[in-house]
């Protein structure tokens, strides 16, 4: 299983809402805003920090990304390939059948949420 480091610099984009699923990604070092909308419709969602996993619900489920990732300070991040995790996840069908559950359920409440708006 290969694991690579990357690193982002302040204000640099990891991903966007709506970009294809590639990689899931460990923080290492450094915070990550996640944010929804643009201008003054932007939200921000959540800050993630050393220690926190993003990018997970678009790789499991395969759907489009549902949110911004954009590095607040310089991030050093460990990024694990989609493929990877697939098969890591295939391993056990139990494990990975309880993930995509999970997923589902975020996905629906991610739906109702952007219904209040």
């Amino acid at each position: 299983m290969s694991r690579i480091e990357k690193t982002l610099m302040p204000g640099e984009i990891l991903f966007s809402d709506g970009d294809p699923p590639d990689s899931v990604y460990l923080i290492k070092e450094g915070e990550i805003e996640i944010s929804k909308g643009e201008g003054t419709k932007k939200r921000v969602l959540a800050i993630l920090k050393e220690g926190d996993f993003l990018g997970e619900m678009a790789v499991i489920d395969g759907k489009p990304r549902s949110a911004t990732a954009m590095a607040i300070k310089e991030t050093l991040l460990l990024t694990l390939d989609t493929e990877d995790l697939k098969k890591e996840i295939e391993k056990d069908p139990m494990i990975g059948a309880l993930v995509f559950t999970l997923i589902k359920r975020l996905r629906k409440t991610d739906q109702k949420l952007a219904e209040f708006e």
